[in-house]
């Protein structure tokens, strides 16, 4: 674009503004120039007040666009109140579901020696998805460092462990989970009593260590917590192994377990505490 071009568009988009600037300046004596300009406001912020203005200035003038201004003003109300409907069907699905799984837990059979505190999960960041979570309950409600966690797995349809309380407050604690890069949990493969260690990696995956080779392990396999746990009863479900690593030049087998909870299926942990501590 050569330079008397641009000259050319700069002085059309000026008299344009100055064609504007008029406009508004003589809109505050002529009541169609006034309707007019609060038609713009209306187009820019739609409200009622402002459409009380165009009806004001412009006489009958507006009788043929007064209804479609208002049918305009109608649709947004329903816009919002559909808004808040689906808002309230969302959190009416999100209610049924914690109560649907309260009532399965509520149904399960307790753990020996341990009173079940419930908590809410009130703090899941995504980048701490498989490494912690914050829950509503803290030392107001009898909580302390060390105590248990377990969940509600739909896939094993019983409780399964799922981390331990590392920090405590007054009305909240922070659990770090069993897939933790820093967790490492005793466990023992079910069925056939040999123990090993469950270690995370900040994934739904666990890693399976110090497995004797002259172990038969497969996939399938159940992975509890052995007697060997200082936080955990024996016994409660880990996970299931799903591959197994071999290595001749080590005395052990390694293998891949993934956890029974899932980190978005529930809101919902049940801390245990020690009846004799409760006491």
């Amino acid at each position: 674009m050569n330079l008397y071009q641009k000259s050319k568009y700069e002085n059309i988009v000026f008299v344009i503004l100055l064609l504007i600037c008029f406009l508004f300046m003589f809109g505050k004596f002529f009541s169609t120039l006034k309707c007019i300009k609060h038609f713009v406001y209306y187009m820019a912020y739609p409200s009622l007040s402002v459409a009380s203005d165009i009806f004001k200035f412009s006489g009958n003038f507006a009788d043929n666009i007064k209804s479609l201004i208002y049918l305009h003003q109608e649709n947004i109300s329903y816009k919002q109140k559909n808004q808040e409907l689906t808002d309230q069907l969302r959190n009416y699905k999100s209610i049924t579901r914690e109560y649907e799984d309260l009532v399965k837990l509520i149904k399960l059979d307790k753990i020996n020696n341990t009173e079940s505190i419930y908590t809410k999960i009130t703090v899941r960041e995504p980048s701490l998805w498989y490494q912690s979570f914050i829950i509503d309950k803290g030392l107001e409600d009898g909580l302390y460092n060390g105590l248990p966690a377990v969940v509600f797995s739909k896939t094993k349809n019983s409780l399964c462990a799922i981390g331990t309380i590392v920090e405590t407050y007054k009305k909240s604690s922070k659990v770090s989970l069993i897939t933790n890069s820093e967790s490492v949990l005793p466990a023992e493969i079910k069925n056939k009593g040999v123990n090993c260690l469950v270690e995370g990696f900040n994934s739904n995956l666990v890693k399976v260590t110090y497995i004797p080779l002259s172990v038969d392990v497969k996939p399938g396999d159940e992975l509890v917590v052995s007697n060997l746990s200082s936080f955990f009863n024996e016994g409660i479900p880990v996970g299931v192994i799903k591959n197994i690593e071999q290595d001749p030049y080590v005395d052990f087998q390694t293998a891949t377990a993934e956890v029974y909870f899932d980190m978005g299926s529930s809101n919902i942990a049940i801390i245990l505490v020690p009846m004799e501590q409760k006491e």
